[in-house]
This record gives C-alpha cells, structure tokens and sequence, in this order.
C-alpha cells in the first residue's frame, strides 16, 4: 500500500506581519468588538493554529496591529513635517499631511478611531495614543513653538476623528482655515505667556 505523500509546508517567513496587517483589515471592517482569531484566519488566508503558535492571546494581536498602525502614521506625519518648509507653505504642507496621509485611507481612518475608542478603556491603547500625540506634536514643533504645535496637533486629532465618521468629507479650503486659526491663536497664547509677570526674569534666570 502506497502511503499519501506528505503535504509539504508553505514557506512563509512574512506570516506573522501578515497576521497583523489582517488583524487591521478586521479591526477596521468589524472593530475591536468584532475581532477573532478565524476572522483574522480568513483575512490571511492561514490556519487558525498559525496564529495561535505566533501569538498567546488575541488581545497580544490587536496591541501589535494598533502599535504597527500608529507607528505607520507617526513615520508617515514625520516624514512629511521633516519635508516642510517654515515659510508661508508650511499649512499647505500641514494640509496635505493630513488629507493626503493620514486621512486618505478609510481603512487607516477606521482603524484609528478604534484606537481611540479603545484608549478610554484599555490603559495599553491610552499610552499608544498618547504616543502618537507626542510624536505628532513633536514633528509640529520642528516649524512651530510648543504651545501652537499643541493646539495645531489638538486640531489634526479632531479632524482625525470628525474625518471618520462624518458623511459630508471635509474639504482642504477647510481644513486649511482651521490650521490657520489653530497656528494664529498659538502664536497669541505664545505671546500673552511671554508677557507674564515674572516670565522676564525667569528667562533671563535661566539664560544665566
């Protein structure tokens, strides 16, 4: 009796990345609440032990998507901040970072307002968060003072969130007008801070 030939095994070194851009792919589509290993299993086109052989927990999944989609966004925004220059284009550049990057993909938008769904209640998702805010606001304070990079980061976060759930999409002419506002009244509170009592001597305390 000749024995059936044994079924060789599919190489495949990029599984577990796999795994995790499909774990987005349902995260985006169903949602934290609706995410399971077979509805990941079918994404990636493996086997449900595959997954469970490259993670312990499902919960270890979606920590690894959300901590990839942010480090995706924040790499992206970086990158695009790094490529702006501080002259009178530089909200035009900000403008594009946001409906060209971080909001030109519905998935990613999906995705994105997941996490922050899930950030009020997971203290993991809250740090990721609040990471990406840090990184965001970072990249803003290469052209900008502190106090506008924050009010301009506090303004993409709104419209990160505005972008993925309103059904008339946002135009540039308006995002534009709130970077503007946003960038203005930094540059405002920047001064009235300047023009604290005491604020003078502290600088100069600290320029000794």
């Amino acid at each position: 009796m000749v024995s059936a030939p044994r079924r060789t095994r599919r190489h495949d070194p990029n599984r577990k990345e796999r795994i995790v851009d499909s774990a987005l792919v349902v995260l985006a589509r169903d949602g934290v609440a609706g995410i399971t290993h077979r509805a990941i299993g079918e994404v990636a086109d493996v086997p449900l032990g595959s997954i469970t052989y490259h993670f312990a927990t499902l919960d270890d999944i979606v920590s690894l998507a959300f901590q990839t989609h942010v480090d995706r966004l924040a790499r992206r925004f970086e990158e695009r901040l790094a490529s702006c220059s501080s002259g009178s284009d530089l909200i035009e550049c900000i403008v594009l970072a946001i409906t060209d990057d971080l909001a030109a993909h519905p998935n990613e938008l999906a995705v994105t307002y997941e996490l922050y769904g899930d950030a009020v209640r997971r203290a993991d998702n809250k740090r990721l968060t609040q990471q990406w805010m840090v990184r965001a606001e970072d990249a803003l304070a290469q052209h900008f003072d502190r106090a506008t990079a924050r009010l301009v980061d506090v303004v993409i976060e709104g419209l990160m969130v505005h972008m993925s759930i309103a059904q008339q999409p946002i135009s540039k002419d308006e995002v534009r007008a709130l970077l503007t506002t946003a960038a203005n009244a930094g540059e405002v509170i920047g001064l009235t801070s300047q023009r604290t009592p005491g604020s003078t001597s502290r600088r100069k305390a600290a320029a000794r």
